[in-house]
């Protein structure tokens, strides 16, 4: 992998090392080379995101050493299918399955296509060969009231667009790439992350504002996730959770 300007500044040369176990990793640091490795069964979860042709690769595990933590591959996105392979046995599986069942399992996104069918197209290929969709819950973006003048109201961005899927095998939260601090969304990206159901410690809804809500997503290790739900979708995410917390559990 070679260095690469990006907006954040210059990335580090590295080398990516598959091997049936574990992914190796190397990285120049002037005149030596860093390495650290993370066995694929010791992965807590995945982030697999792309901004036009601005992609990455987070990886958050334990290290063959034992230490806990987090590392970023950032790649061009023309370069993407040489992490294909990777990725998918980063996520815990390599299950073939035949075209048909693949399809049909693709197809359950296609209620989406109304309301919005960029995250159709996200949900549909965030799924691997074999894995069963339970359920999914879409959010588009929200916005809060900032001022009113002149009879005008202006808004301002509270969260992204989002979607939370639950499979057999994994949780997968999908939402729009923007700007952290403005929660501007960029056109064209999205953002995927994925994590094995035995790395889910549990997952709950907690009231908010009068019209929001909040999913909290407790996982391995100690780490959790918000997401901002419309109050409309409490009854179905109450459901999710339930589902998922017996899905856990088992």
């Amino acid at each position: 992998m070679p260095a690469l300007e990006r907006n954040l500044g210059r990335t580090t040369e590295r080398l990516i090392c598959d091997t049936p176990e574990a992914v190796y990793i190397f990285e120049k640091n002037g005149q030596q080379v860093n390495s650290l490795s993370y066995l694929y069964e010791n992965v807590y979860g995945v982030e697999d995101g792309n901004i036009l042709l601005d992609a990455w690769l987070t990886i958050h595990g334990q290290t063959q050493t034992g230490e806990t933590q987090a590392t970023t591959l950032y790649f061009n996105m023309t370069s993407k299918r040489h992490f294909e392979g990777i990725l998918h046995k980063l996520r815990g599986f390599t299950q073939e399955a035949d075209a048909s069942s693949v399809a049909a399992q693709k197809d359950k996104f296609n209620s989406l296509s109304d309301r919005s069918f960029k995250f159709m197209n996200y949900g549909r290929e965030s799924l691997l060969p074999g894995e069963t969709v339970q359920g999914f819950i879409h959010q588009p973006g929200i916005k809060n009231p900032f001022f009113t003048i002149f009879g005008m109201t202006f808004y301002k961005p509270a969260s992204l667009a989002h979607m939370v899927v639950r499979t057999d095998r994994e949780l997968i939260l999908i939402q729009e790439t923007g700007d952290d601090k403005e929660m501007s969304p960029a056109r064209y990206g999205g953002i995927w992350q994925y994590i094995p159901l035995h790395c889910i410690d549990s997952i709950s809804v907690e009231d908010t504002a009068e019209d929001r809500v909040k999913l909290l997503i407790r996982c391995q290790p100690d780490a959790l996730i918000e997401k901002i739900f419309d109050r409309s979708n409490l009854e179905e995410l109450e459901t999710f959770c339930m589902d998922m917390q017996k899905a856990v559990s088992v």
